[in-house]
């Protein structure tokens, strides 16, 4: 009984540890769109630390986006972005 306990427990920490890594392994900018290129797939976006510039891997996702939306911009592991509207 111990031992399924202690096995409940190693397998359970060890799952949170994935699901916390992943989640490390994102990047959110907050900021102001200064530049997109929809054709090129690029977005510069001033944020805290200055002016960034993130390359879209699927560009169709920047057709919504214009100078000086106030945007959240989450970038996956995989390099993919999502963006939402800033509140």
């Amino acid at each position: 009984m111990i031992n399924k306990i202690g096995l409940m427990a190693m397998t359970f920490l060890f799952v949170m540890g994935l699901a916390l890594t992943s989640m490390a392994a994102r990047e959110v900018v907050t900021g102001t769109v200064e530049k997109v290129d929809a054709m090129k797939g690029t977005i510069v976006l001033k944020s805290a630390t200055g002016p960034r510039e993130f390359n879209a891997r699927k560009p169709e996702k920047l057709k919504d986006v214009k100078v000086g939306d106030k945007i959240n911009l989450t970038v996956q592991e995989d390099g993919s972005l999502i963006i939402e509207k800033a509140k």
